[in-house]
């Protein structure tokens, strides 16, 4: 991700990454995969936001604590297990598609 990265600033508790397009995947699924990194290492971070040029997607710590339950950040003790639990909180986080394929 870090070729990506253009600024990264602090205030208070969230940490604020400005990357813009285009990214090698959805914004959504890279702030999930930073947002579990950077809260299972800073303990003191609550907040990510992901900015683009026309969009931002936000991640508290609370947000990560439900897409990594039952086990939540103790799942990513086991390194092997990175794959499948990064799949899963992503698979949580994906809206759900309107009723009609809208």
């Amino acid at each position: 991700m870090k070729a990506w990265v253009d600024a990264v600033s602090l205030a208070g508790s969230t940490l604020r990454v400005a990357a813009p397009d285009p990214l090698p995947a959805e914004r959504g699924t890279l702030a999930v995969a930073t947002a579990i990194r950077v809260f299972e290492r800073f303990q003191a971070l609550d907040g990510l936001i992901l900015a683009g040029a026309d969009s931002e997607v936000t991640v508290t710590r609370g947000d990560v604590e439900r897409l990594l339950a039952p086990e939540g950040f103790a799942a990513l003790r086991e390194r092997s297990r990175w794959p499948q639990v990064l799949a899963r909180a992503v698979l949580r986080y994906a809206p759900v598609p309107a009723e009609g394929g809208a």
